[in-house]
């Protein structure tokens, strides 16, 4: 480790020598390239922490998102609860922006009715950085001035990096210090506004943070930047596949990520990861809102109208990338293309830029596109050439292929190479069957279903055991989750409803029936400059899986009571572009109890919604029933409280699927703080989690075993016994991860059963 000594002696020695080894070695490990290049024997580390999942940016997942951990969420830009980074491992890039802009008026300082202003702007610009990083009058070493157009504040400061000053020790021996006090041995600094960042400043940024295993992030740089950063990302859709290629040939260690700035539908998300976290551009749940500014009111860690709806996807294709990710990229792809050899009228892709513009202050600007379609999600067009990438060895420990391609191809493999046999079968991944193929002459050939895809080759026992593998490392994650929630402090009841937007009350001052009620409440603000005027936009979300087998009503209640409620709009979400709307909405009047219904088919949930009555009130029900035409996977139940000002508050909240006879499908729904069921579910947890190891044990001794045929139907009893466990007392609604693990095991066993028994 570094002290700041050290750093402060050392920090512009030497300069580092950028290698072709490291190069070649970063296309193969994110498959990256064309042409598929030699991998040296020693490849160097990945300093961006990405081991195939997903980042976040912004909030503090571990503790705003519930169960934030079945989603594959790895990486965050911004900041984490230190006890999650340890527990999880996450890797943390820490905001840092050369350029600050703050305003007159902040924390402990207030120079705003000074008359001088850019004397103003630089005693404020001092403040802020000593109080940042513990030194007085850094000043001297920034270009600072008065700025009252500034998005974020009325003070623009820009550093001065180009050589040794106090200003560069201060930012280097602090972050250097919060890494090492937290913990953080995964990530790096994430520079924001990295446009005019001097080349000697990156050079000393990667020694000293290569040496710790850390990494360097930026939203924007030149080409000739790439080789220094670990992690290039920026806002939007701004990388295509064909801008992947060539940034990694120009030198990008390591990976891309997007900060998604139009949430995605489930279908939308599932093409995305197919095509991008497949080429290593990494999804960021970020926001909706039209800037960093719209993250207070659209930001990914409030919105569970999104995130929730993006679960069943994640679950299904995160797993998958990281298990090529374990295997390992093969220099040599032992496979091609039959669409390589009869080449269509494909152009030579231009060079494609990143879509990432930077001002003539060097600041990334941040703007708000048009609404992204598929073809930019994906970022695949027609002249994105196909290719293939290997991961794994041989067949004889499952060799899986990314078949890199917007149609179903032809495929084949060099079977001597790959130590392909009789009995090799084509896994197909994504689809969950197997493949018909031909193997003659040292070829296995077959066709894929759609394009992209990733099939694995190996013998079906082979085949099943990695599926086990990932059953229980699954399984195992669950674990991880439920003892960071104890450390953390999360638990029922409250877990139970996730914040929509800005959070909540659970009051003990008001209740329709027992003693709690939801309260929220109106207001209008605004962020740092008042172009960011929003009313306060708060509500609670329940998600629920019915998994129906047939269609049967689903229905929705809740009780609300109010004070000085100005209006209540309508709020119809029929349509993606009524969604839209209302994912940025700033300033809406919105009092309703939505219900919405997933049927995984890739759609948006149908969103069927009910207002309450403005003004001053006392308890009123509302209610929501809908017949559906097929069976719904999930139900989420969201209120929402969107003025400028006045209160609500909700209580009594149900949700049934049936007849309506049956029993309330939601935890909590009183908002009491003292829960009778949360309380039942605790004493059952420690017994609970005892046989969840055993069932883990077992799968990983059939993912070990000769014949895991044999150890099938043993499991399925064992997921089926540890579910009742928690369903016959009638405690579904406060295991809701849990038995979504558990069906996601019943469904793998399914799987490996169908798949041994074709062998035979």
């Amino acid at each position: 480790m570094f002290s700041a000594a050290a750093v402060a002696g050392r920090f512009w020695t030497s300069r580092p020598v950028l290698r072709c080894a490291v190069v070649a070695a970063s296309l193969c490990m994110l498959g990256a390239s064309g042409a598929v290049r030699a991998e040296p024997a020693s490849a160097p580390r990945d300093f961006s922490g990405w081991r195939g999942g997903i980042g976040i940016t912004f909030g503090t997942p571990s503790r705003d998102l519930a169960d934030v951990t079945e989603m594959g969420y790895e990486i965050v830009w911004g900041g984490e609860d230190r006890r999650a980074v340890k527990a999880l491992g996450v890797s943390v890039f820490r905001y840092w922006n050369s350029i600050v802009e703050t305003s007159l008026k902040g924390s402990g300082y207030d120079f705003s009715q000074m008359a001088d202003k850019e004397e103003a702007a630089r005693l404020a610009f001092d403040a802020w950085m000593e109080r940042s990083y513990g030194v007085k009058g850094l000043s001297k070493y920034a270009d600072v001035r008065y700025y009252p157009q500034g998005s974020y504040g009325d003070v623009y400061g820009s550093m001065d990096l180009s050589s040794e000053n106090d200003l560069v020790k201060a930012v280097m021996a602090g972050y250097l210090r919060g890494f090492e006090r937290d913990g953080i041995t995964r990530g790096g600094i994430g520079l924001d506004n990295a446009g005019k960042v001097p080349r000697e400043f990156l050079e000393a940024l990667t020694r000293q943070l290569n040496a710790r295993g850390l990494g360097i992030a930026a939203n924007g740089c030149p080409d000739e930047y790439l080789a220094y950063i670990d992690f290039f990302g920026n806002e939007g859709f701004p990388f295509s596949l064909n801008y992947a290629r060539q940034a990694r040939e120009k030198g990008l260690r390591g990976i891309l990520g997007e900060f998604t700035m139009q949430h995605l539908s489930g279908g939308e998300l599932d093409a995305y990861l197919k095509s991008k976290l497949f080429n290593g551009i990494v999804f960021f749940g970020y926001t909706n809102g039209g800037t960093a500014a719209g993250a207070r009111y659209s930001g990914y860690c409030s919105r569970p109208d999104v995130y929730h709806h993006q679960r069943w996807v994640l679950r299904e294709r995160v797993p998958v990338s990281r298990a090529l990710r374990r295997a390992g990229c093969q220099a040599d792809p032992a496979a091609k293309l039959a669409s390589a050899a009869t080449p269509g009228p494909r152009t030579a892709p231009a060079d494609a830029p990143a879509g990432v513009s930077v001002n003539a202050l060097g600041q990334v600007k941040e703007v708000k596109r048009r609404e992204a379609g598929l073809d930019r999600i994906t970022g695949r067009s027609a002249e994105t050439a196909p290719r293939i990438v290997r991961y794994g060895h041989d067949v004889a420990g499952g060799v899986y292929l990314f078949v890199d391609s917007g149609q179903p191809e032809t495929v084949a493999c060099e079977a001597a190479k790959l130590g392909v046999t009789a009995d090799t079968v084509v896994f197909d991944e994504f689809a969950g069957r197997v493949l018909d193929a031909r193997l003659a002459a040292d070829t296995l050939t077959f066709q894929t279903l759609a394009g992209p895809s990733v099939v694995q080759l190996a013998a079906p026992p082979t085949v099943a055991k990695n599926i086990l593998a990932r059953t229980a490392e699954g399984l195992r994650l669950q674990l991880t989750q439920r003892a960071l929630d104890r450390e953390l402090g999360t638990a029922f009841p409250r877990k139970a409803w996730s914040r929509f937007c800005q959070a909540g009350k659970w009051d003990v001052a008001a209740a329709r029936t027992g003693k709690g009620s939801l309260a929220l409440t109106g207001g209008t603000f605004t962020g740092p400059m008042p172009k960011w005027k929003y009313f306060n936009r708060q509500g609670v979300a329940q998600f629920v899986s019915l998994n129906q087998t047939a269609p049967e009503p689903v229905a929705a209640r809740a009780f609300s009571k109010a004070q000085d409620v100005a209006a209540s709009e309508a709020c119809v979400l029929d349509t993606p572009a009524a969604r839209r709307r209302h994912f940025d909405a700033r300033e809406g009047r919105t009092y309703c109890l939505h219900l919405y219904l997933d049927y995984q088919d890739g759609e948006w949930p149908e969103v069927h919604t009910v207002s309450f009555t403005p003004g001053t009130h006392d308890w009123e029900e509302k209610a929501v029933r809908v017949e559906p035409t097929r069976p719904v996977k999930t139900a989420l139940v969201l209120l929402e409280f969107h003025q400028p000002q006045g209160a609500a508050w909700f209580d009594d909240v149900s949700l049934t699927s049936g007849d309506g006879s049956e029993h309330n499908l939601l935890a909590a729904p009183g908002f009491e703080q003292e829960d009778a069921a949360a309380t039942k579910a605790q004493t059952l947890a420690a017994g609970y989690e005892q046989q969840l190891q055993t069932l883990i044990e077992s799968v990983d001794a059939a993912a070990g075993s000769a014949n895991p045929a044999g150890a099938l139907a043993s499991l399925a009893k064992k997921v089926d016994a540890l579910a009742a466990s928690v369903t016959g007392p009638a405690l579904a609604a406060y295991f809701p991860r849990e038995l979504r693990d558990l069906d996601d095991a019943r469904t793998k066993l399914t799987r490996c059963a169908r798949l041994l028994s074709a062998r035979e």
